[in-house]
């Protein structure tokens, strides 16, 4: 298993919003997210930051496997993320507002579960084609799976956000999942990506089951998909995207794994009580 993730600002923001991170648990499993702060709402990037710290350190404390057990692990700790959110919020009123998107993943021996909440994005890639995993949950598309039409995109507010993490108290994060095989990729973004490139470009410059030229690492390995990722976020900055930019990899979901996860990944900070990750607000309380 390999896994790899990059994020850049972007040319035309002063600073970067988004959050990403991959955590292994004491089972070996991997916990992949990406969360892109709302960018109209002040306090948006600690939101994101606060989302993915707060899930990844505590998923480094459990060893869940069993689906059932992980999903409900995971609803519980994005709600009490959401509840810490909004706890710095009535702290501070100039960030009452924060909010982020989230879009999880997590690799289990036999399945993969993805979840969101917003509109960051999994695909599976599989066959050199890619499958979308998650929904979009803007005002268009909600109102369009409700009413099995297409909405004018010209409707206000139609690219408003429906769901996040921030602000409200409920949180409802939509689920998929999907039985990995051997040569799936697994790709997670944040929405900047798609404001200048379609998914087929962005699969043209990623390229899954290819040999770039001039690759030399392993197909699949960290150095392999670092350098692919590493092109799209440049295409990305070529386009002058407008937003910051987030991408993760995961590859072979079905390899083994041992007790220490065999962590190929940029390196995170040092894993937390989870108690102790909304202490330097000034809060008190438990997010296990």
């Amino acid at each position: 298993m390999a896994i790899a993730y990059q994020s850049d600002k972007g040319p035309a923001r002063s600073d970067n919003q988004d959050a990403v991170g991959a955590f292994y648990n004491r089972a070996g499993n991997p916990l992949v997210l990406v969360a892109d702060g709302v960018a109209s709402q002040e306090g948006s990037k600690k939101a994101a930051q606060m989302v993915v710290s707060t899930l990844g350190h505590a998923w480094e404390q459990v060893a869940y496997d069993e689906e059932e057990k992980v999903k409900a692990w995971l609803i519980h700790q994005a709600d009490l993320a959401n509840q810490a959110i909004l706890l710095v919020g009535e702290h501070d009123q100039e960030i009452s507002q924060m909010a982020t998107t989230l879009v999880l993943a997590v690799s289990l021996s036999q399945k993969v579960l993805v979840a969101n909440a917003g509109d960051s994005r999994a695909y599976r890639f599989r066959n050199r084609k890619a499958q979308l995993l998650t929904f979009d949950h803007t005002v268009k598309n909600e109102l369009a799976r409700q009413s099995g039409e297409q909405v004018d995109a010209a409707l206000p507010e139609a690219n408003s956000l429906t769901r996040y993490l921030g602000v409200n108290k409920e949180l409802n994060l939509e689920w998929t999942t999907f039985v990995p095989e051997k040569d799936d990729w697994l790709y997670l973004t944040s929405d900047g990506m798609a404001k200048v490139l379609s998914i087929e470009a962005q699969l043209s410059i990623i390229q899954p089951g290819i040999r770039r030229p001039a690759n030399n690492p392993i197909m699949g390995s960290v150095l392999d998909i670092s350098e692919r990722l590493s092109a799209l976020v440049k295409a990305a900055i070529a386009k002058n995207v407008s937003d910051n930019v987030t991408v993760l990899i995961m590859t072979d979901m079905t390899g083994q794994r041992d007790s220490t996860g065999q962590q190929l990944t940029i390196q995170t900070d040092r894993p937390v009580k989870a108690e102790e990750v909304i202490d330097e607000n000034g809060l008190k309380g438990r997010l296990d």
